[in-house]
């Protein structure tokens, strides 16, 4: 009984809503900041190998940041029940800017996915990168859909970052905030 009080009474608390904001804040920075990372530090670093070596780096890459799509989810479904249980608009907004990664990723981004895959499955052997078969990729293709996708991502960073200011506004703009900061 004592156990089932004390839960009760945290789901029932303030702490749930702290937790939830600390949760949602944490979630959409990790997803904010592996987009800027990609566009400020990978993609920029891809431009000094050549180009069937960077078109593997950024396939392996970015098989490994897909986990982090998660993050996105979570702050798209902690933001919507803060605006459930606080009205508070600024997590709509947040909540909104993730949901739109979605189409937005389908529409700008994954045709050029697509042809970033299949110069990477044409030059591998095991699916392992040939260095041998450099010759066998068009360098000027492989940059340009590289660059491209790199610009593409950064909208898909924008939408990141406006989500995460929103979210941080929300929360600060929150009566419990003030509470927390300035006890």
């Amino acid at each position: 009984m004592g156990i089932d009080f004390k839960l009760q009474s945290f789901a029932n608390s303030s702490n749930t809503l702290l937790a939830g904001k600390m949760v949602t804040v944490a979630s959409i920075g990790i997803f904010a900041g592996t987009a800027l990372s990609f566009n400020t530090i990978i993609m920029p670093a891809l431009r000094k190998f050549s180009s069937s070596s960077s078109v593997a780096i950024w396939d392996e890459t970015l098989k490994v940041a897909t986990s982090v799509q998660v993050s996105a989810i979570v702050g798209a479904l902690g933001n919507a029940a803060l605006y459930y249980k606080t009205k508070n608009p600024s997590y709509l907004y947040s909540a909104i800017a993730l949901v739109l990664t979605v189409p937005y990723n389908l529409l700008a981004i994954y045709p050029i996915n697509k042809k970033l895959f299949a110069i990477r499955q044409n030059n591998t052997i095991n699916g392992k990168s040939n260095s041998m078969k450099d010759g066998a990729v068009d360098d000027t293709e492989a940059n340009d859909l590289l660059n491209r996708w790199n610009l593409f991502h950064a909208g898909r960073t924008i939408f990141g970052f406006g989500a995460l200011f929103a979210t941080v506004y929300g929360v600060a703009s929150d009566s419990g905030f003030r509470f927390i900061v300035y006890k």
